[in-house]
């Protein structure tokens, strides 16, 4: 006999819930630069320097002249507090697959099956998210000052004007805008750092940048001994630097050293290694150290409190809360691009 059916038709399910691509924080789980944590609302940045003078030998009574000069320079830096937080309702998963993992029992509407395979992706999206503000942002303060200001030239306002707004600046803008007690000239203003004028980095034209760059770094940062200066430039630049290396016909040439593949990949542009990073239009030379992240603790980036709402609200929050701010020392050693 003929089967008659009314009413929709369900699809078998399938098993994996296909969920997005994210990039943890890079820069807090490799500990790329240096990271400081310990601090809840802010900390007290010091910096020296030490500045001698030749003089003829004399068997004299040392005299106060000056030729040895011991600066120590102090600077507050207040960190900022931020948060991702939300409220979710679960009842939204009733007739979903998920309904089928959640406990008998009106009260009971939270499935473990969504909580393994799709709450679970919060906290990489709070780590891809914080390394993007880490790299790329600036505040709306710092943003008005850049533009105002006469220091920096069209293309490093341009950059900082299209950056997205942000809680807290990023390294880059540190590296351009700071008030630190320890430049030149004190307080709020354009940095001392190196600045170059870069252009649109393509594949035919990275190399000559990438020259740009080393070129007009300080040669003490370049020959350093006590630690190992790192380009940290822009996600895109492995792709270009890749098809630069391999153009074919006259304009071949093997500009940087490519070793290894996958995760264990390592780039280098005359001995220097490249950190890749969610930068955009700029590009950094300097020792690793001068480039700081102050938190409360690096561990806050992967804490995500899950918990019911009150008054028997049958609702949970999501609440993840970090304090951090970046900073830069020995501005006089970074050198940025863009």
């Amino acid at each position: 006999m003929a089967i008659n059916y009314s009413g929709g038709k369900k699809n078998p399910d399938l098993e994996a819930i296909q969920s997005e691509l994210y990039a943890d924080s890079k820069t807090l789980r490799d500990r790329v630069i240096d990271i400081q944590e310990g601090f809840k609302s802010g900390a007290d940045v010091y910096e020296s320097k030490v500045s001698v003078t030749m003089k003829a030998g004399s068997t004299d009574a040392v005299t106060a002249d000056g030729s040895i000069g011991l600066n120590v320079q102090k600077t507050g830096v207040a960190l900022k507090s931020i948060e991702y937080s939300d409220v979710i309702d679960d009842a939204v998963l009733f007739g979903t697959r998920f309904e089928k993992s959640m406990a008998t029992g009106a009260f009971n509407q939270v499935s473990s099956e969504f909580d393994k395979k799709v709450l679970i992706q919060v906290a990489p999206a709070i780590g891809e998210d914080l390394e993007n503000h880490l790299w790329n942002g600036a505040t709306t303060a710092t943003k008005s000052a850049v533009a105002a200001t006469t220091g920096l030239t069209a293309s490093f306002k341009a950059t900082v004007a299209a950056m997205p707004t942000s809680e807290f600046d990023s390294i880059p803008v540190r590296a351009l805008w700071n008030d630190s007690n320890s430049k030149t000239v004190a307080g709020a203003g354009v940095a001392d750092s190196v600045r170059l004028t870069g252009t649109t980095i393509t594949s035919a034209n990275i190399a000559a940048e990438y020259s740009k760059l080393y070129a007009g770094a300080p040669d003490k940062v370049i020959n350093s001994t006590s630690s190992e200066p790192r380009i940290f430039a822009p996600l895109a630049h492995r792709q270009l630097i890749k098809i630069a290396n391999n153009s074919v016909g006259a304009a071949q040439q093997i500009n940087f050293l490519v070793e290894g593949s996958g995760a264990n990949e390592k780039i280098s542009y005359n001995g220097v290694a490249i950190e890749f990073h969610p930068m955009v239009n700029v590009m950094i030379l300097t020792l690793p150290e001068y480039l700081k992240v102050l938190l409360d603790l690096s561990g806050d980036a992967s804490y995500l409190e899950v918990d019911k709402m009150a008054n028997g609200a049958q609702k949970r929050y999501l609440k993840n809360k970090q304090s951090i701010a970046t900073w830069v020392t020995n501005q006089r050693y970074i050198t940025i691009q863009g």
